[in-house]
């Protein structure tokens, strides 16, 4: 690999390897045309200024405008042209770096200067040593003050592997864990875990048309998805990168030439079992050290786009 790709080492993944880091490269059409259909949506969404959306029932702008709580937790439409394009910054510093992290979620304008901030996050180490991410959209108040309390929504991490997270809303009024909503559940293949292999997961979402139901005391969604006991889920999973013999790297292509560096981070997820379907929803890289391209679609929201997007800033063991 070029120089530059061993300069890129994820702190928080823990490692150096280079060999199963996913290079991004720029989408290909398939055969079908379905790519090609939704490479020319990525293209026109890019092209799309957030002041002039041409979706006359989802104008992004206005919304958030109007009331960004609603925005982020407001369902991306199934006919919205292309991605919603944003972008996350990861802040780190000090003794601390890798356990504890600020994150903050952007709305992509046309430069550095258009862009809206939407949700920003801290990240926390519990003393049993699972990982805890704090959503909230309070921008006057530095996100290092956002608690369990104060926040949007909580990340949590189920074990201390990180293979396991469960998306909890607090916009309710219950203190207790079990009875507030939980929208998405992350789970990591802990089998790839101290292997050469690309992280593999599965996300879940309730199904905004269905009830899961009460949820029993001391279990989660993943719970309830595991036992059977609800079928009012939406699974998707990331796609899986192409392996390339010769050269022994992973390539992912990604739409839009916006992710620029290898990553264990770079993923695109798909509603499809099939690897070979591009009906991507949502699609997230490196940019720089700091910086990572998110663009997401329906189902997701920006809320739950943005947790799936932290979930991946773990410490994970590989070879």
């Amino acid at each position: 690999l070029p120089h530059q790709y061993h300069q890129d080492i994820d702190d928080d993944d823990d490692q150096a390897n280079s060999s199963h880091k996913i290079i991004p490269t720029i989408h290909k059409p398939t055969a079908s045309g379905e790519g090609e259909r939704d490479a020319q949506s990525s293209k026109e969404s890019s092209k799309t200024k957030i002041n002039q959306s041409n979706y006359s029932d989802f104008n992004v702008q206005n919304l958030i405008q109007n009331d960004l709580k609603k925005y982020v937790n407001t369902l991306i439409p199934k006919d919205y042209p292309g991605f919603v394009q944003c972008h996350v910054k990861r802040n780190q510093a000090g003794i601390t770096k890798g356990f504890a992290a600020i994150f903050t979620l952007s709305l992509d304008g046309q430069d550095a200067n258009s862009q809206i901030a939407l949700l920003s996050a801290r990240k926390q180490l519990t003393m049993s040593g699972h990982a805890e991410y704090f959503i909230g959209i309070d921008f006057e108040n530095s996100s290092k003050n956002l608690n369990d309390e104060n926040s949007l929504a909580t990340l949590k991490g189920l074990n201390m592997t990180g293979s396991e997270y469960v998306l909890y809303d607090h916009q309710n009024s219950s203190t207790n864990d079990r009875n507030k909503q939980q929208s998405v559940a992350i789970i990591y293949d802990e089998r790839v875990f101290g292997s050469n292999q690309p992280t593999k997961f599965t996300v879940l979402l309730c199904d905004a048309e269905k009830n899961i139901g009460q949820i029993k005391e001391n279990e989660t969604i993943i719970d309830e998805w595991r036992s059977g006991r609800s079928t009012s889920f939406i699974q998707i999973h990331n796609k899986t990168p192409t392996y390339d013999e010769k050269s022994k790297t992973y390539t992912l292509n990604l739409y839009g030439n916006r992710v620029k560096l290898p990553s264990h981070k770079n993923f695109q997820l798909i509603t499809s079992i099939d690897d070979h379907n591009d009906n991507v929803i949502m699609q997230f890289g490196r940019i720089d050290d700091s910086n990572f391209a998110l663009d997401y679609r329906y189902p997701l929201t920006a809320l739950q786009a943005f947790a799936i997007a932290l979930s991946c800033f773990h410490n994970r063991l590989h070879s």
